[in-house]
């Protein structure tokens, strides 16, 4: 009797170790790491961009990184993103009249959550504003969406090969 108390014990240790394993690894947010070309056609008010912009993302457990190319031959982004995804809010940049704050989050496993502050000093009163924008990878993993708070959406496909910079 004695072995079979142990082995039940075994057998429900062991069940509960896989559940525990299988529930961290579908919380865990997906890899938006890769190279995505820009796609107008599907797209509803992009920026003025050019149809061939390539997106690179460099994604760890707490980093996400956008660079943006005119093209897959372009050596230099024209626009580069940083953000830490521990949902703080942190500065992006200041000018002499200008500050603006980043924090990004997950809010399930394959959306990103960046919300932008804004501040712009005047002698008068100071302005702020917040934008809320969120980054959205599809099932399949084949589209990565940004959907933009002043109404906008634009959609990247996956390329089959990654772009080197």
């Amino acid at each position: 009797m004695k072995g079979a108390s142990r082995n039940a014990v075994t057998v429900l240790l062991l069940a509960l170790a896989v559940a525990g394993a299988l529930a961290a690894t579908k919380d865990r947010q997906v890899d938006f790491s890769g190279t995505w070309k820009l796609n107008l056609s599907k797209s509803k008010g992009a920026p003025d961009w050019r149809p061939e912009t390539v997106l690179v993302v460099l994604q760890s457990p707490y980093q996400i990184h956008f660079a943006y190319f005119l093209n897959a031959d372009a050596t230099q982004p024209f626009q580069n993103q940083d953000y830490v995804t521990n949902g703080k809010e942190g500065k992006v940049y200041a000018t002499a009249n200008e500050i603006a704050y980043a924090s990004a989050r997950w809010t399930s496993k394959n959306v990103l959550q960046v919300r932008m502050h804004h501040v712009i000093h005047a002698e008068v009163a100071d302005t702020d504003w917040m934008e809320t924008d969120t980054w959205t990878l599809s099932d399949d993993g084949k589209t990565l969406t940004n959907k933009l708070s002043d109404g906008k959406t634009i959609f990247y496909d996956k390329q089959a090969k990654d772009k080197v910079y």
